[in-house]
C-alpha cells in the first residue's frame, strides 16, 4: 500500500476544519494507503486524530517534520493548513520526490504542488478544475471540491420538506468558540417568546462552561428543550432534524446546507467575514438581538435555493480523491 503523510494544524484559535478534511480524507483512504500525521497543534488535536484511529507524531517545527518525512519515506503528501512556506513545499518536491497536495493555501508554495484543492481560499465561489502547463499543477476552485464526511451525503436523496415555523434550532461555532458565541445566542433564544428546542454541540477547546451554565439557570424554566452535546459523532443527523442550524462561516455552514437544512451564521473574525463575502453574508456578534427578526422572516440561507444548489456544494470530492490516489 501507499504511504500518505498529512501535514494539518488546528487549535483554539484556528479552528478543527484542517484536522477535520484531513481525517475525512484519511478514512476515505484507508484501504488504500497507511496514513501518517504530523502537527505542530496542541494535545487536544494529536488526541482527536489518535482517537480516529491513525497514527500521529507532534513536531515543533518543519524542519522537525521534514525528518520525520525522511524517515516515513511517504509516496503522498498532504498539507492541509493556511499560509504554506514556499521553502517547505519546494524540500519536499526536491529532496523526497514526493506527490505533494496541498489544500486551502494562496502562497507560491502552490507552484510547487502536484495538487492544489481551493474551495475557499482564492476561488471567489467559482467552480473551476483546470492544470496550470506552467508548474503542471491541477487546480480544484470552489465548494464543489469540498471535502465532507460521509455522513453528510446521505440526505440530498430524501430533500426534507422545510416547515412554515423555525422549532428545533442547531448551535455549533467551531472547535473553540472563542467568542463565547455560543453563550450569547443562547441566551438571546432563551429570552424569546417562542418556545424552541435548541441543541447544542461544543467543541474540543470550548472553555466557557461556567457562561453557559449561568444562561442555562437564568432560563431554569426552559432548561429541558436545551441539549448540551460534546465528542458526538451524529452530527450530520442532528442537523438534518433541525430547522435551523447557526453557525461560524465555514465548514459546518457548508455541512448544513448539503443535509438540507438552512443556516445562519456568526463571525468571530475579520478573516471569517471577509473570507465569506461573495457567498453568504454574516453577523457580528453584537447583532444576536436581530435574531428574533430574522427568524420570523426566514431570512437565512436556503438550501434548496437556486442560488445555494449552483454551488453544488461537495459533488466534486470523489474527483480530488481519485486525483489524489491516482498515479
Amino acid at each position: 500500500m501507499k504511504k500518505i503523510a498529512f501535514i494539518t494544524e488546528g487549535g483554539a484559535e484556528m479552528g478543527m476544519g484542517h484536522i477535520a478534511r484531513t481525517l475525512t480524507i484519511a478514512e476515505e483512504l484507508r484501504n488504500k494507503a497507511d496514513a501518517y500525521f504530523l502537527t505542530k497543534s496542541d494535545k487536544t488535536v494529536v488526541s482527536q486524530i489518535k482517537s480516529n484511529g491513525f497514527n500521529v507524531q507532534k513536531a515543533a517545527s518543519d524542519a522537525r517534520i521534514l525528518n520525520l518525512l525522511h524517515q516515513i519515506k511517504p509516496d503522498i503528501v498532504i498539507i492541509d493548513k493556511l499560509d504554506v512556506a514556499e521553502s517547505f513545499a519546494q524540500q519536499l518536491k526536491n529532496n523526497l520526490k514526493v506527490k505533494l497536495v496541498i489544500f486551502d493555501n494562496t502562497s507560491t508554495a502552490n507552484n510547487y504542488a502536484d495538487i492544489v484543492v481551493n474551495a475557499v481560499m482564492g476561488s471567489n465561489y467559482k467552480n473551476r478544475k483546470f492544470l496550470d502547463r506552467k508548474t503542471n499543477t491541477l487546480y480544484f476552485y470552489g465548494l464543489k471540491y469540498e471535502v465532507l464526511r460521509k455522513q453528510f451525503y446521505g440526505f440530498k436523496k430524501k430533500a426534507k420538506k422545510l416547515g412554515k415555523k423555525v422549532a428545533n434550532i442547531l448551535l455549533l461555532f467551531g472547535g473553540s468558540d472563542h467568542l463565547n458565541l455560543t453563550s450569547a445566542v443562547l441566551d438571546e433564544l432563551l429570552g424569546l417568546q417562542e418556545d424552541f428546542k435548541i441543541n447544542v454541540i461544543l467543541g474540543a477547546h470550548f472553555k466557557y462552561d461556567n457562561e453557559l451554565n449561568k444562561v442555562l439557570a437564568k432560563h431554569r424554566k426552559k432548561k429541558a428543550k436545551v441539549n448540551i452535546f460534546r465528542n458526538i459523532r451524529n452530527v450530520a443527523e442532528l442537523m438534518n432534524q433541525a430547522d435551523l442550524v447557526i453557525a461560524s462561516p465555514g465548514l459546518s455552514v457548508f455541512e448544513s446546507l448539503r443535509v438540507g437544512t438552512p443556516v445562519l451564521s456568526f463571525h468571530q473574525s475579520p478573516f471569517q467575514k471577509n473570507g465569506f463575502k461573495g457567498f453568504l453574508p454574516t453577523l457580528d456578534k453584537s447583532e444576536v438581538n436581530k435574531l428574533r427578526g430574522i427568524i420570523a422572516k426566514k431570512d437565512f440561507a436556503d438550501p434548496y435555493s437556486d442560488y445555494i444548489k449552483a454551488f453544488e456544494i461537495g459533488e466534486g470530492k470523489q474527483e480530488v480523491i481519485e486525483a489524489i490516489i491516482g498515479s
